[in-house]
């Protein structure tokens, strides 16, 4: 027993002196940790006197960059101006091959008051360089972390001329002109680059993009624009200035000007239309009809035996089709007309994948325009039975014919046949439309538990309009289910939206009007309100919709339909009443307050051309 005891105790001594010599050994570097701590948090404190008693000791033992440049940053500030020479001499003899500490005693020497001798010492570092590359790109990038943004240019320039012709420097000194504001300059630097290197524009495009996209004022994509616009009438010859504005107006959804540059792009290049093909799809998904009419009308005068003659027939019909459904008057005769343009075109080119969109159309046209539910009923379910008819256009037909029985109060037949496609293309955009198509289906029933979680499955992963409309549904679900579970209001709601799509407008109102008695302090009001300026629009009563839209904007600032509702009192303002200065205020209103918005972009540009500013 005694010798086990005695055994335990030398253990016990072993372990405790163990930890002690630890602690011993680790108090230095927590001492040296708590210096440098509190050096830190007396520069932080402009304190720059304790600051520099604790540097200059913690420098001996650490000499990282944040510690070297509080240091010498506490030298300064306290105009100890010998002792920071001293220190960056002895550097300078310690790294002679490290130019930073040559361009810092020039900083010092300029931030003691000698700039007579800042100068000649900067000077003589440039006029020093070699043709190396690597000692020009140090050099400058030294004097841009101390501020001398010209002097890094000039070290950028006379690189130029001391290497050869295929180190040119120009990305390096675009960024330079761009620090300075200087975007006609910066924009020639990355255009030069391109031009010498054909097989970097891909890279320098997105180099572009990025910068493009932080450009408030838009001082960069018209310096880019201007620019382009003087090489390709200088040069037409260079086929890289053309596709570049080409690229330009297709980012800013200047669609005219892309328009233009795509077909002289095809005449030059025969490309049958391919590029012209792209500005016309890409001017439908944003709603400018007329650039889109007029890209597809290129494409068809091109004659039947061109390759995308199909393509452009198809989308020419789709976008006469939209402009006439989605413009502020129409007439019947209007429809009447293109519905037998729809007839002709799909007698003479017949029913395949890329032709189902006519079939479509046709079919919406006569259910929900022209009262011939029956006649669209048919023609779908025709194709739907036909053999040989692929899956695809077998799928399309049935989400429009699901529309068209949701449309005749058919619910559970609707319900089944988005079902149906959405197990039938998984992970596919014409899957999103049918499963979106069912959550709102769902969603309209007062099922909002499951139409939610369908919706939050499309948010991401899907086309950015099914996404938006997703995101919107579901936040409208989310925010007027309320805390106490009330789900009366939104269940009402969703009633007189069903009306709404099935254009039954007096029960929507009715509808509508008792939500907002029943519960007059409830948040679902500015829903109330959009609906109303939706059944406006849709009876052609522009002044009441304006009005309701106005309203919303006043009064639910900050709700999620605020820009939606401002973007769609410019248009109105903009292609109804053609008032463009209050058009133009609406445009400006959003970009500066709701700068999140999806229609940013589109009301810049509206603006733009409003105000005569854009460059053509």
């Amino acid at each position: 027993m005694k010798r086990q005891h005695h055994n335990f105790s030398f253990d016990l001594r072993k372990f405790l002196f163990s930890n002690l010599l630890i602690l011993f050994m680790m108090s230095g570097a927590f001492a040296d940790s708590t210096d440098e701590m509190l050096a830190n948090q007396y520069f932080r404190d402009g304190q720059y006197e304790q600051a520099l008693a604790l540097y200059e000791e913690i420098f001996q033992e650490n000499r990282s960059p944040v510690i070297y440049n509080n240091y010498l940053e506490s030298l300064l500030r306290t105009e100890s101006f010998r002792r920071a020479e001293r220190l960056i001499s002895q550097l300078i003899d310690e790294h002679p091959g490290e130019i930073r500490y040559q361009v810092d005693l020039g900083y010092v020497y300029g931030r003691g008051g000698n700039a007579r001798r800042e100068r000649r010492h900067m000077d003589a570092l440039i006029s020093d360089l070699q043709a190396n590359q690597r000692q020009v790109i140090d050099l400058a990038l030294a004097f841009e972390v101390r501020g001398y943004i010209e002097r890094a240019l000039e070290t950028y320039l006379r690189g130029r001329e001391l290497l050869s012709a295929d180190q040119p420097l120009h990305l390096r000194i675009a960024e330079i002109h761009e620090s300075k504001g200087n975007y006609d300059a910066m924009m020639r630097e990355y255009l030069d680059y391109m031009d010498k290197h054909p097989n970097e524009v891909e890279r320098v495009r997105g180099m572009l993009q990025d910068a493009l996209s932080n450009d408030p004022g838009h001082e960069r994509n018209d310096a880019l624009r201007r620019l382009l616009l003087m090489l390709t009438q200088r040069e037409p010859d260079n086929i890289m200035y053309a596709e570049m504005l080409l690229w330009l107006s297709v980012q800013q959804q200047d669609f005219r000007i892309a328009l233009m540059q795509a077909r002289a792009l095809d005449r030059r290049l025969r490309q049958e239309g391919k590029q012209v093909l792209e500005v016309a799809e890409l001017s439908v998904r944003n709603r400018n009809y007329p650039i889109a009419r007029e890209a597809y009308q290129y494409i068809l005068n091109l004659g039947v035996d061109n390759r995308n003659y199909m393509n452009a027939l198809v989308g020419y019909l789709n976008v006469r089709f939209l402009s006439v459904t989605e413009d502020y008057d129409f007439e019947l005769e209007d429809l009447i007309d293109i519905e037998q343009e729809y007839i002709r075109a799909i007698e003479e080119i017949g029913i395949r994948a890329n032709t189902v969109q006519l079939v479509r159309n046709l079919a919406n046209l006569q259910a929900f325009y022209l009262g011939k539910t029956d006649e669209a009923i048919e023609l779908l379910q025709n194709i739907i039975d036909m053999r040989g008819i692929s899956n695809r256009v077998k799928g399309a037909c049935q989400v429009e014919l699901a529309d068209i029985l949701l449309y005749t109060g058919e619910v559970w037949d609707a319900t089944l046949l988005y079902a149906q496609v959405d197990r039938m293309f998984r992970d596919d955009p014409l899957a999103h439309e049918a499963k979106f198509k069912n959550a709102r289906l769902s969603y309209f029933i007062g099922e909002f538990d499951w139409a939610k979680a369908q919706l939050d499955i499309l948010k991401a992963g899907t086309s950015r309009l099914i996404a938006n409309d997703a995101m919107r549904l579901s936040l409208r679900i989310q925010d007027n289910i309320g805390q106490d579970d009330n789900t009366e209001p939104l269940k009402m709601f969703a009633r007189a939206e069903q009306h709404i799509f099935m254009n039954r407008f007096d029960e929507a109102i009715e509808i509508l009007d008792s939500i907002a008695m029943r519960f007059p302090g409830h948040q679902i009001n500015d829903d109330i309100l959009f609906a109303h300026a939706e059944i406006m629009y849709q009876t052609n009563d522009y002044v009441a919709a304006d009005s309701l839209l106005a309203q919303i904007v006043k009064t639910y600032p900050h709700g999620v339909l605020a820009d939606e509702a401002l973007f769609r009192r410019a248009d109105l303002q903009q292609h109804y009443f053609q008032q463009n200065d209050l058009a133009m205020s609406l445009y400006q209103d959003l970009m500066l307050n709701y700068s999140g918005s999806v229609h940013v972009i589109t009301a810049r540009n509206r603006f733009r051309t409003l105000r005569g500013d854009v460059i053509n």
